[in-house]
């Protein structure tokens, strides 16, 4: 009868080989050493199919008074599972010299959690399901055991021509397949290591594995064909790793791993990796796996992202997210590598072509053929271009090093997706930045994401012209410093004579024009980001005017000081301050420059802003209303103030203004306001309380909790000076003349 030792978080059967004797003694240092610390050991006992929590495994780190004892591998690793930094040390692990010394070439000095977490069990001869953060080094949590095997089975042996792979690793894309090769060749260049996938010839791939292969790495689909050809044989598989397994039911490989499974050897040990537990997985699992322990370093916890991830989320209006894509890349990458998520294949080649012009990218998704996808995917690596937009498919399993942000152009279509997506940066125990950009119909489905995958968001504001500037200088002046000093020997006497000529105008102009600002920079808004659009803040002292102060406050004050910009006045926003009252508001550029030379009222100050203030509602502004609409008319039927007809409800495209969440399909607040909620709450304005007056219409906030304070005008079409002025005048409050033609000015 075959015995069985329980350890803390592990358990071992059948040792009766000299490998297993050497386990059960490690096994009871282990046991030994947990009571001897006085833990409580059945807390962190694991039974067949049980799990092996992050809490859990923590407590299995030993004290340093435990250095005379022998460690699992014998004397010469009893060291490796001390402290809290020598635990993790790749040295004192037992692991064969040659292995040890590959992965410190490589600069891999310590295992991760989820690799130590791994290594024992995996050992031990435990099928594995292994769930842990994006981004913590899950290839060597495998690879490692794995190789380890391989090496002590081949020691003194000469590698055969023609043999069968003994390890079979099952990768849901191309990307990742590579990306768990080339992590096995270079920690154990001397196994034969084949990677097999779909796009490319046969020929090079029937070869290989004629020659004789220790481990095929794969796509599904393509290992399928080669066992099929009789190029493949599975009948020596020892061991099976499944990678990213929630993600081959994502892509439509479901079948084909069952088709393979059934096909292996019932002795393998197999290893299942996956961040979410979807039902076929945990099928899969029931099925093909022999009484697996789960290693849960997530456990109840959403968040499945690496803690160096920083995450913001930044409102823009549809319109706008092109635009301001280019600055969050210059401002946020700073010169780094970034990624950019598109839902489509068609945004994609937008997106990518219009971030050409001033940032140099490439764009990657299905329709691109296999040859350029791995000439997009080198250039990227080697920093041949910086920036890389790509649809969520195409860019499953991406090996891409030292990825410094990641921007969602498009909410993904679930949780799971914005983990994958945001875990391209922040790898290995870097930092990093992810960008989520949404619009105002989906602000709750941002705070959806956030309790779902456990995140918190910071809100940021797109970044400000002179932000843009300062960070493109920073990049110039970096690359610069790179150039080679035998190469500025040609330039010298043209920078010599330019230098005389200009003086430090010649540099810069120099890091303008290699900025991108050969010209100025056009204005834009604070308010709806446009491009040819200037943001101003009116304040006026306590005690001048009379009334309460309000977005038609505002619109009266344009009135009386410049008609034109009451014409053109766009958003207005009162400003949260209660000791100043205030408000901010769009005008066409041209117009606001001629609005500032004006003369204004005792009491009121007019600036021009770079930054936001602090407003009533802090909330993103909309396109629901007012001149920034989706239903983008012609400009005679836009009213004064801003007004327009109604758009089609808030900032996304859907016409119904409707979000998804939980399957249902919801509709936002913006559906159900109706005409009267713009004329502030159905309360009637008296015309005469307010000390600017001079509107025709009421202004007011809307009645029912709104993400922005916004202004309705009535339905009349562009102003008309020669019409007679029925408000009153914003110099002595008699109504009938303009502040202009006031006779007691």
């Amino acid at each position: 009868m075959a015995s069985l030792v329980t350890l803390p978080a592990i358990a071992f059967s059948n040792p009766a080989t000299a490998s297993g004797a050497v386990r059960l003694r490690a096994a009871a240092f282990r046991c030994w050493a947990l009571r001897r610390r006085g833990w409580a050991v059945a807390a962190a006992v694991a039974s067949p199919n049980s799990v092996l929590s992050e809490h859990a495994f923590k407590r299995l780190q030993l004290g340093s008074d435990d250095e005379d004892e022998e460690g699992p591998y014998g004397s010469d690793a009893d060291e490796g599972f001390q402290g809290d930094e020598e635990e993790l040390a790749i040295a004192r692990l037992g692991l064969p010299d040659e292995l040890v010394a590959t992965l410190e070439k490589r600069g891999i000095t310590h295992l991760f959690p989820i690799q130590r977490a791994v290594l024992i069990p995996a050992l031990g001869g435990r099928d594995l399901i292994a769930r842990a953060k994006t981004g913590t080094g899950k290839t060597l949590a495998f690879g490692i055991p794995m190789i380890k095997q391989l090496m002590e089975q081949d020691d003194g042996r000469s590698t055969r021509r023609g043999r069968t792979p003994r390890v079979l690793v099952l990768a849901p894309t191309r990307e990742l397949a590579k990306q768990v090769e080339k992590e096995i060749k270079e920690s154990a260049p001397k196994l034969g290591t084949v990677c097999v996938y779909g796009g490319v010839s046969y020929n090079v791939q029937q070869n290989a594995l004629s020659r004789g292969v220790d481990v095929v790495v794969g796509t599904p689909g393509r290992i399928i064909d080669l066992i099929n050809g009789g190029s493949l044989q599975l009948g020596e598989v020892q061991y099976l790793v499944l990678d990213e397994a929630d993600q081959m039911l994502a892509v439509g490989f479901e079948e084909d791993v069952e088709t393979i499974l059934q096909q292996l050897p019932a002795d393998r040990q197999s290893m299942l990796f996956s961040a979410t537990m979807p039902s076929w997985v945990k099928k899969l699992s029931r099925r093909y796996l022999n009484n697996p322990l789960t290693i849960d370093l997530v456990g109840d916890q959403d968040e499945k992202l690496a803690e160096g991830i920083k995450l913001h989320a930044i409102p823009l209006t549809a319109t706008s997210k092109r635009t301001i894509l280019s600055d969050l890349i210059t401002v946020y990458a700073k010169g780094g590598k970034t990624i950019v998520f598109t839902r489509t294949k068609k945004d994609a080649d937008e997106v990518s072509l219009a971030l050409t012009t001033s940032i140099a990218s490439e764009a990657l998704h299905g329709d691109i053929s296999q040859h350029q996808r791995e000439r997009t995917l080198n250039g990227f690596r080697q920093g041949k271009f910086t920036v890389l937009v790509a649809t969520d498919v195409a860019a499953r399993g991406l090996d891409i090093p030292n990825v410094d942000l990641i921007i969602h152009y498009e909410l993904p279509n679930d949780p799971e997706t914005f983990v994958h997506r945001s875990g391209r940066t922040g790898r290995a125990g870097k930092a990093g930045t992810a960008i989520l950009m949404f619009t105002s119909s989906q602000k709750r489905t941002v705070m959806s994401l956030e309790r779902d995958v456990g995140c918190k968001f910071e809100f940021i504001s797109p970044p400000s012209i002179e932000e843009v500037l300062e960070s493109s200088a920073e990049h110039v002046i970096a690359t610069l410093r790179g150039v080679h000093p035998e190469s500025t020997q040609y330039f010298l006497g043209a920078a010599e004579k330019l230098t005389e000529e200009l003086g430090p105008h010649a540099l810069a102009s120099a890091l303008a024009h290699l900025s991108g600002f050969s010209q100025p920079p056009s204005s834009r808004s604070l308010i709806s980001y446009e491009q040819g659009w200037v943001t101003l803040q009116l304040t006026r002292e306590p005690g001048y005017g009379r009334g309460f102060f309000s977005p038609r406050s505002v619109t009266g004050f344009l009135s009386d000081v410049c008609s034109a910009a009451a014409d053109e006045v766009g958003k207005i926003y009162i400003t949260a301050d209660e000791n100043v009252q205030g408000a901010v508001f769009d005008l066409p550029e041209e117009i606001a420059k001629d609005l500032l030379t004006m003369e204004v009222p005792p009491g009121n100050t007019l600036t021009k802003i770079s930054k936001l203030p602090a407003l009533q509602d802090d909330s993103p502004a909309t396109d629901s209303y007012g001149r920034f609409s989706n239903d983008r008319g012609s400009r005679n039927r836009r009213s004064r103030g801003g007004g327009a007809s109604r758009g089609r409800g808030g900032w996304d495209t859907d016409s119904e203004d409707r979000y998804r969440r939980g399957g249902r399909s919801l509709r936002s607040d913006n559906d159900s306001w109706s005409d009267d909620d713009w004329s502030g709450g159905g309360r009637k304005s008296n015309r005469s309380s307010s000390s600017f007056g001079g509107r025709s219409s009421s202004y007011g906030s809307r009645g029912s909790p709104s993400p922005s304070f916004g202004v309705r005008s009535s339905s009349l079409g562009g102003r008309e000076s020669s019409r007679s002025f029925s408000g009153a005048c914003f110099n002595c409050g008699e109504s009938g003349h303009r502040a202009s033609d006031c006779p007691n000015k």
